[in-house]
């Protein structure tokens, strides 16, 4: 053959359209279980069922035969009793051809079931293939495929609303939106490019002005929804924290119900973190309960302890400090009072539980929590807790719950515990907008609107319309990453390397 021979095989195999494979995995999980899902997907499925599925007589068809959307009873390879369910192309999950394989759940039926697959012609699937597939033949966006996992991985009812919404297409809707508005600024922009500098007229740059501005509102609260998008979708990481025998394992054991740590007069009793996930009107909570953070620790067990409290405060969305009689030497109260002016100062949620609020009749005004987060605490919101009082327990739930929906620390009114419920609230109170809920849409979120600023700035200050065009396309490109219209292959393999394999 000759070079230019050669040449011509190579472009023409460059051409060609790289072969799709069928790909094979489980979709439930590891471990023994009643029944298991195996899931098919590709341009050979249908012929590979054909070969291994024995339907149940007549009147069922053979695979390549079934229509979208239904199942048959029959025999798999002499090896289980299988239902074999059929999602046609373009209808089905990937886009492709989809057989699901429902079989008992030993382990050794299905791992001989999913080997039958494989030397049949499929391949295992990579993590996350099935939804790469789903994304690139268009069946959902890259923000909608998130939305799966963050569905798979919900463990609280807001969790699950959240990503049911997300996967619904509401933040993808608003994205496009969103980007609408920009191409039709962009579009405008292009038209007064093309009039000469004598044609300028200054309700042009004033209109141009105003529908920045518009967008920049949208795309500042769909950036600032991304903390409680965040903490619905991480849940919220609470740290009890305070001196040695506060009474914070008290605490936490009324959050959770449960003696799930050990108390005790003595102080230094939890000498670790104690780390505890909590469902609360429909919110996952992350709660952590401290060693006592003491001024003078010679015990190296106690050290460590205080060393991961401290550690543990560093990374919470909120502080609960409890203040409890007696109060400590002035060393120690010193040093209290320091910690939480610290982490005031770097922003920390805090919130002072007055603990013991039962025991506050009987001591001396000197040692009366409440007298001295007055006088040296006073901007700490504050809130009197007596685990004996169900009440305190209902008020602090509501808090709790305010705290994540309205960013606020309110405490001045009480809930009576009989009208205590879950939230009602919650997401159908945040979702007249959007909601972002991952770090990447974050930041894109706030590129975009660094960008959009910067051209409505450029317009306020009578620059060129070019150069405003160019802040713009960067504004676009920035927005449309986040659903995944305009995105590196890196980055969507990235993403999907997260997922399971069966999804």
């Amino acid at each position: 053959m000759t070079r230019k021979h050669e040449n011509l095989a190579e472009q023409q195999a460059a051409n060609q359209p790289a072969k799709i494979d069928t790909i094979a995995a489980l979709s439930t999980p590891p471990g023994q279980s009643g029944l298991a899902v195996l899931r098919l997907s590709g341009p050979d499925a249908a012929s590979i069922c054909d070969r291994l599925f024995r339907p149940y007589g007549d009147r069922f068809p053979l695979p390549s035969g079934m229509k979208g959307y239904t199942m048959a009873p029959g025999i798999w390879a002499e090896i289980d009793e299988v239902v074999l369910a059929a999602f046609r192309a373009p209808h089905s999950y990937t886009g492709e051809d989809v057989y699901e394989i429902s079989c008992h759940g030993g382990n050794a039926v299905r791992q001989a079931i999913l080997d039958s697959l494989i030397n049949n012609g499929a391949r295992l699937a990579e993590a996350g293939e099935f939804s790469k597939r789903a994304f690139v033949s268009g069946k959902m966006d890259l923000a909608q495929a998130e939305a799966v996992m963050d569905l798979i991985h919900a463990e609280s009812e807001q969790q699950t609303e959240l990503a049911f919404s997300q996967l619904r297409g509401r933040l993808s809707q608003a994205v496009r939106s969103e980007l609408d508005k920009l191409y039709g600024i962009l579009a405008f922009l292009e038209t007064l490019m093309d009039w000469d500098e004598e044609e300028a007229r200054p309700e042009d740059r004033l209109q141009v002005s105003r529908d920045l501005a518009s967008s920049e509102e949208s795309l500042k609260r769909l950036a600032d929804s991304f903390r409680y998008g965040r903490i619905v979708r991480e849940g919220l990481s609470i740290v009890i924290a305070g001196r040695p025998n506060a009474g914070k394992s008290s605490l936490l054991n009324a959050l959770t119900e449960h003696e799930r740590a050990i108390v005790s007069d003595i102080p230094g009793t939890t000498r670790d973190t104690i780390e505890i996930d909590l469902n609360m009107g429909g919110y996952l909570l992350h709660l952590t309960d401290t060693a006592g953070l003491a001024v003078e620790a010679d015990d190296p067990i106690e050290q460590e302890g205080i060393k991961r409290a401290q550690e543990a405060l560093q990374s919470a969305d909120l502080v609960l400090w409890v203040l409890s009689p007696p109060l400590g030497n002035p060393a120690e109260l010193r040093d209290e009072i320091n910690t939480i002016k610290a982490m005031q100062s770097r922003d920390r949620k805090l919130l002072l539980i007055l603990g013991k609020d039962d025991l506050r009749a009987t001591v001396p005004a000197e040692e009366d929590p409440a007298s001295f987060a007055a006088h040296y605490l006073a901007d700490v919101p504050t809130i009197a807790w007596s685990a004996k009082r169900e009440e305190d327990l209902a008020s602090l739930r509501n808090i709790l719950i305010n705290f994540i929906e309205n960013d606020q620390l309110e405490t001045e009114a009480k809930t009576d515990p009989s009208a205590e419920r879950p939230s009602e609230h919650g997401l159908q109170s945040q979702t007249s907008a959007a909601i972002v809920t991952h770090s990447r849409h974050k930041l894109l979120a706030d590129k975009s609107l660094q960008q959009v600023t910067a051209a409505r700035e450029a317009v306020d200050t009578g620059l060129s319309y070019d150069l405003i065009a160019t802040l713009l396309r960067s504004a676009v490109e920035s927005l449309a990453a986040m659903s995944g219209d305009d995105v590196s292959e890196k980055l969507i393999d990235t993403i999907f390397s997260r997922f399971c394999i069966g999804k």
